[in-house]
Formats: structure tokens, C-alpha cells, sequence
């Protein structure tokens, strides 16, 4: 067997290996760093209309308020009729503007999540977990527009380039929080596999292992559930190959050995 078939033959062997064990979900802790991050990512559809419409908010309760000037009689008896009309006219429709009742709802937590609720396209979830100490660890997300960590409501940041990120803290070795993102609109535009990064202090960065993301090369073989044992078979038939041509010279040269002299007695007898 010549030296170039026994490199092939190896170079057959080991890709076709890694890629049974990529195929059976083993190899993600290969080479693994420190601070990895497994997450899914999955559609956020919403019904027609969802949501809090600040200018329907502002208008029910003016009219709200109005009726309720005209038919209370305790402020008609402390209050004149002209005054009780300029309180209508004037006063109500400049308190209960649509820019003023906005700006009221978006300082209330609760209400201002409503408004937000339209604007949900996609939600990412999962797990950020550290094998070693890791300081100030940051993930940062296109898009993000709420999120939880460990099932408590946390802050959406912003890096000094813009880019929205969640802070995870510091991290012991061998900490793991459950983190969920809901992402707007520009998320659907977005290469999310190159856009989610995690990285801790001093530089260090971490691997996203991403499910769920269409577009990329290979990407049907999770909703093709037949493909992945196609691709499966493929591979382990050229491992079998690799190995059976790596090992058969071998076998061969073994087996000469053992009828090589055998054979050359009975001929000179």
C-alpha cells in the first residue's frame, strides 16, 4: 500500500468520523471553550391588532373623564358651568393627548411591555453556561427588546457600538443561567449565527451553538428528519471504506507471512 492511499485513507476515516459524532449531537463538547452558550431560536407570531394602540388609550379616557366631569354632580356644584366647559374644552384634550398618555404608558413597566408586545418577531432561548470563572460575561442580541434570566425581568444594554446586549455578571465555575429574548422586527433581517456573540473580561470569547436559524448550508436537515440518516449512512459507509482499505494491505502482508513458507516447502518437494 502506497503512502498517499494510507493518508487518504486516514483523511476518510477521521472526517467521516467527526462527522458521526456531529451528526449524534457528541460533538459539541469537543474542543469546547469555556463559556458557551446553547440557544433557540423561534418564531414570535402575533395575532392582527395585538397590543396597546396609544391613540385609542388617550381617546377612551378623555371621553372617559368628560363624561364622568358632566355627570359627577359634586364638581358641577363646586365648579361653575363656564369653568366646567373650559375643563372639558381645554384641559382634558391637552392632559389626555396621545403624546402625553405615550410617554405615561411607557413609564409604567407593565403597560409599557404591551406596547411593546406588537413589535415581538422572534424569541431566542437557552442556556449561558461557564466551565471556569468568567468576569463581567455579556451576550449581545440584534434586536432585544425584552428579556429574563433565571425567570426574573433584567435591562437590555447598550454597547458603546450600538449593539443591544444582556449582562450576565460574573459567572462561578460551573454556573449556567436560563435566559429568554424576545427580538423585534430587524432580528428577521438579521445572520443571527454571526450576530449573537458572548464574551467575558479581558477579551475572552465564548461559542453560540445556535438551533432553529434558516438560511444556512444544511439547515433542512433538522426539519428533514430522513436526511439526517441519509447523511448518517453516507458517512459511516465511507468510514467502513476508509478503514476496510487502510486495513486490508495489512491483512494481506499478514496472511502472506503466515502461507509464505508453507508455500515454497511443498514446491521444493
Amino acid at each position: 500500500m502506497r503512502i498517499w492511499q494510507a493518508i487518504v485513507a486516514a483523511l476518510l476515516i477521521l472526517s467521516a468520523g467527526l462527522g458521526l459524532l456531529i451528526m449524534s449531537g457528541n460533538a459539541r463538547d469537543l474542543m469546547a471553550p469555556g463559556l458557551q452558550a446553547e440557544l433557540d431560536v423561534q418564531d414570535f407570531p402575533l395575532p392582527p391588532d395585538m397590543g396597546a394602540d396609544p391613540t385609542r388609550v388617550a381617546d377612551f379616557m378623555a371621553q372617559e373623564l368628560q363624561q364622568r366631569l358632566e355627570s359627577d354632580v359634586a364638581i358641577r356644584l363646586m365648579l361653575n358651568e363656564d369653568l366646567v366647559d373650559k375643563v372639558k374644552d381645554i384641559v382634558l384634550p391637552r392632559l389626555m393627548s396621545v403624546v402625553a398618555v405615550q410617554a405615561m404608558m411607557h413609564e409604567i413597566p407593565e403597560l409599557s411591555e404591551l406596547l411593546d408586545l406588537g413589535t415581538f418577531r422572534r424569541t431566542v432561548s437557552g442556556t449561558v453556561s461557564s466551565r471556569d470563572e468568567a468576569a463581567d460575561v455579556a451576550l449581545t442580541v440584534p434586536g432585544a427588546l425584552l428579556a429574563t434570566v433565571d425567570g426574573d425581568r433584567v435591562t437590555i444594554a447598550r454597547t458603546s457600538t450600538g449593539m443591544r446586549a444582556l449582562e450576565l455578571g460574573d459567572m462561578a465555575p460551573g454556573q449556567s443561567h436560563h435566559i429568554v429574548l424576545w427580538l423585534d422586527e430587524s432580528a428577521t433581517d438579521a445572520d443571527l449565527g454571526r450576530s449573537i456573540l458572548l464574551g467575558a473580561a479581558e477579551g475572552e470569547r465564548g461559542r453560540v451553538l445556535l438551533w432553529g436559524e434558516r438560511g444556512w448550508f444544511g439547515a433542512d436537515v433538522e426539519a428533514l428528519r430522513w436526511g439526517g440518516w441519509v447523511i448518517g449512512g453516507v458517512l459511516a459507509a465511507v468510514f467502513v471504506f476508509g478503514l476496510a482499505s487502510l486495513m486490508l494491505p495489512f491483512l494481506n502482508r499478514r496472511h502472506a507471512r503466515h502461507t509464505g513458507p508453507s508455500v515454497q516447502a511443498t514446491y521444493r518437494s
